[in-house]
C-alpha cells in the first residue's frame, strides 16, 4: 500500500470554492464600512472646523465664517483669516436643507448675518443642526446631525437614515 502525502487536485478546488464564497460575503460589508468610516471622518472634520472657529473668534476677538461646501466634488478653497473651510470627506454630503455657513462671534456663540446692515451680525435665535449624509444615492443612506447652540456648544445629535 501507498502512503499519498499531501491533497488531491478536488480538495484543493473545493477549499478554493469555499474560501471564494466567504470572500463574496464579506466583500459588501467592506463597501459598507468604507461609506460609514467616510461618514465619520467627515462629523470628526466638521467638528474640528468648527471648534476651531469658535476658539479663534473668542481668542481673537472677531467673527468668523465656516463655509460649508455641499459635496467634497466641491472646488477647495482656501481659509482666510475670517473664514474656515469645511467639505465632506469621499461620498459624504451635506444634506440639502441643511445650512451652508455658520458665524462664530467674539463670545463663542452664533451669529447671524443682519439683512438690513451687511457688515454687521445678531445672535442667532437658535440652534443650528448640520446634517451629514454617508452618500447622495442608493438605499442604505445613514446620517449624523451635529447641533450648534446658539452659545456654540457643539454636539453629535442623532445618528439616523437620510
Amino acid at each position: 500500500m501507498q502512503n499519498n502525502r499531501g491533497f488531491t487536485l478536488i480538495e484543493l478546488m473545493v477549499t478554493i470554492a469555499v474560501m471564494a464564497v466567504i470572500a463574496m460575503m464579506a466583500a459588501p460589508s467592506f463597501s459598507d464600512m468604507f461609506q460609514r468610516q467616510n461618514l465619520n471622518k467627515s462629523t470628526q472634520e466638521l467638528i474640528l472646523i468648527l471648534n476651531k472657529a469658535r476658539s479663534v473668534a473668542v481668542l481673537e476677538r472677531r467673527v468668523i465664517d465656516v463655509k460649508l461646501a455641499t459635496t467634497s466634488s466641491a472646488t477647495q478653497v482656501v481659509d482666510t483669516l475670517s473664514t474656515l473651510n469645511w467639505s465632506p470627506s469621499g461620498k459624504s454630503v451635506l444634506k440639502t436643507g441643511s445650512p451652508t455657513t455658520i458665524k462664530f462671534g467674539i463670545t463663542g456663540g452664533v451669529f447671524i448675518a443682519d439683512t438690513n446692515h451687511p457688515t454687521s451680525v445678531s445672535p442667532a435665535s437658535s440652534d443650528t443642526a448640520f446634517t451629514i449624509c454617508n452618500t447622495s444615492t442608493g438605499t442604505n443612506k445613514k446620517s449624523k446631525t451635529i447641533t450648534v447652540s446658539r452659545m456654540g456648544t457643539i454636539q453629535i445629535i442623532s445618528e439616523g437614515s437620510c
